[in-house]
């Protein structure tokens, strides 16, 4: 009987030492340990995705191949603060009624992994009601468009072509295929034609290539 009371209570003296080490190692590493500093340089990331990021450090090449929009990133950690610099792809246009924005390789991103101040400096709306797939000619012909129109929303028509709205109001129907002939003519008759009466509502470039153009 003593001996069977003796090993009861070493047993309960092992079980309590135990539990108070445990306790401890909880205590220290989890209340008493430094807190990480993070510091993002960007300005673009919305605090919910800084967040999410941070929750998934030891992983982040696995974790960014859900968010294609990411260019690249670097990480950098130095005692208690991890610095980290994340730099996104080139936005194209945003669609309101998506919440999404659009990059320029057909990335998509939705407006809740960025900061307002990001979606609200992209000029361009897409008015689309599936956002945007910018196609090859468009791709090709992206600069010089931009450079000749002042484009306030684009929409994507059929999956095939897209009609630019300007912000004077008029339309310009552009055809599927947009070549280097059709960029010259209107860099060329462009001036003339917006001062034409007859060119007050839009532009119909849809035939060009078969020398076809209506305006009105």
């Amino acid at each position: 009987m003593i001996k069977r009371k003796y090993y009861r209570n070493f047993f309960s003296l092992i079980s309590f030492f135990l539990l108070f080490f445990f306790s401890f190692l909880v205590w220290k590493f989890f209340f008493k340990s430094d807190p990480i500093i993070f510091n993002f340089y960007n300005n673009e990331l919305s605090s919910n995705f800084e967040m999410d990021i941070t929750n998934n450090l030891e992983n982040l090449e696995s974790f960014f191949e859900n968010y294609s929009f990411i260019e690249k990133y670097l990480v950098n950690r130095k005692n208690s603060e991890v610095d980290i610099n994340i730099q996104i792809k080139e936005p194209f246009a945003k669609n309101i009624n998506n919440q999404e924005i659009i990059f320029t390789d057909n990335t998509i991103g939705s407006f809740s992994f960025f900061k307002k101040n990001f979606i609200n400096s992209i000029d361009l709306i897409d008015v689309s009601d599936n956002s945007i797939q910018i196609n090859y000619h468009l791709q090709k012909s992206l600069t010089e468009i931009s450079n000749l129109f002042e484009i306030s929303q684009i929409e994507y028509i059929d999956g095939r072509r897209y009609n630019l709205y300007l912000s004077n109001g008029t339309i310009i129907m552009l055809p599927k295929k947009i070549n280097k002939d059709l960029l010259i003519f209107i860099k060329q008759n462009y001036d003339t034609l917006k001062n034409n009466t007859n060119f007050q509502e839009y532009l119909d470039l849809r035939n060009f290539h078969e020398k076809t153009i209506r305006a009105k």
